[in-house]
């Protein structure tokens, strides 16, 4: 896998002389601990130990067929020079914490034992698969599998699992190079996340957003980029009070122009109430409103305005089609925020497709829009939790992602 100057959503992979290797008389001494004894390579002269929470668990595995792996996996076995251990001598190397699942599908990969490949994996398996592809820089040995593997997760904005998964997509998605997925489960993630009670931003399953393990700069475009939209959203609510109340600005909120002072007043009037219970009256500055984007939006969302009646108007002169804005600019706040992704991670992004064989259509916005699982909380004006609720278009369509040898593809 080529290097980049963006850094992983996955740990790094270590060093090859940051890792342990015990030497080979410790073999023995390994084994008689061992917990879990697979036999990947009949003439195995290389043995893996794997040791976390779930035990010990130890491979047999061939080191020259390991080795041509990846360069990461080569220096591990072999050293940077000449091979540290003879032909036919057993060495004993210390991998870490790592999955052990994960790890047997590499070693299986990497030793030709195809039939033993799943030919699918669960997002969390997937997941670990791609932490190790990273770890030991390998993520062309899976090329024949990328794809078929991450096709039925391709769809998950619109999932309603999505707001509390949408990290570990992230992370699949930074090391296949699905450019795609990547900038949906960043998106998802900063219309979820919101402040907690310390004044730390948090994911959706409570989890600091910066305890997440995300690409270098990805944090701050999340901060950034909500701060941004959830201010759009609130001045523009301040504005119209501003425009009806002071009179300051040249909006014209009542599109009849008869009767626009009560006009406009009764609208203010009539989502004040609502905006006391939501907890945004008196707007509250962005730098104190600790709620998501979604939840800011699905308030605004549920405001119903109440329209003048003067008397014995004509039908065309009606104030049913007279408008305080706010959902027409919350839409266009959601809809116009800017790109999380920067250069440096196109770039890498694309470096990972080639390496894994994943290509994937780019969107426009308003597909991504369209396909957008929404988790939004409810919320009294004391700050209480009232209730939660998800909601998906109706016109969602899942990804498309398609291999570069195949001409078929999901719709």
């Amino acid at each position: 896998m080529s290097s980049t100057h963006v850094e992983s959503t996955c740990p790094s992979p270590k060093k090859a002389e940051e890792l342990s290797l015990p030497h080979s008389s410790e073999t023995a001494q390994a084994a008689d601990n061992e917990d879990t004894l697979i036999v990947v390579h009949d003439a195995a002269d290389t043995t893996l130990v794997v040791e976390g929470a779930f035990g010990v668990t130890t491979y047999k595995v061939s080191g020259m067929n390991l080795a041509t792996a990846s360069d990461v996996l080569r220096a591990l076995i072999y050293g940077k020079g000449k091979p540290k251990n003879s032909p036919g001598t057993d060495v004993t190397l210390d991998v870490g914490d790592v999955d052990p699942e994960a790890l047997n599908i590499l070693l299986r990969i990497s030793h030709f034992d195809f039939a033993e490949v799943p030919s699918e994996l669960s997002l969390d398996n997937l997941c670990a698969v791609t932490t190790l592809t990273s770890k030991f820089q390998c993520t062309t040995l899976i090329m024949p599998w990328a794809t078929k593997w991450l096709l039925p997760h391709a769809g998950l904005l619109k999932d309603e699992s999505c707001n509390a998964l949408n990290f570990k997509a992230a992370n699949i998605a930074w090391e296949l190079g699905s450019t795609k997925l990547f900038r949906q489960m960043v998106k998802d993630m900063t219309m979820s996340a919101k402040v907690d009670s310390e004044g730390y931003l948090v994911h959706t399953t409570g989890t600091k957003i910066m305890d997440l393990v995300l690409p270098a700069g990805i944090l701050d475009q999340i901060v950034a980029i909500r701060t941004d939209t959830i201010d759009k959203i609130l001045t523009s609510i301040q504005a119209a009070f501003d425009n009806v109340t002071k009179k300051t600005g040249d909006i014209n909120y009542c599109k009849t122009g008869i009767d626009s002072e009560k006009c406009e007043t009764m609208m203010l009037g009539s989502a004040v109430t609502q905006l006391l219970q939501a907890g945004l009256f008196p707007v509250p500055n962005v730098a104190i409103y600790q709620q998501s984007i979604n939840t800011l939006v699905h308030c605004i969302d549920g405001i119903t305005l109440h329209h003048w009646e003067g008397k014995n108007y004509a039908p065309h002169t009606s104030h049913t089609g007279c408008d305080l804005q706010f959902k027409e600019n919350a839409k266009a706040a959601t809809k116009g925020m800017t790109d999380p992704l920067k250069e440096a991670h196109l770039e890498h992004l694309k470096k990972q497709s080639a390496a894994s064989g994943v290509v994937d259509e780019e969107e426009t916005e308003v597909e991504w829009q369209s396909k957008r699982t929404r988790v939004v909380d409810t919320i009294s004006g004391s700050g209480e939790l009232l209730s939660r609720s998800r909601s998906t278009s109706p016109k969602a369509n899942s990804s498309k992602i398609t291999a570069k040898k195949e001409c078929e593809s999901e719709s």
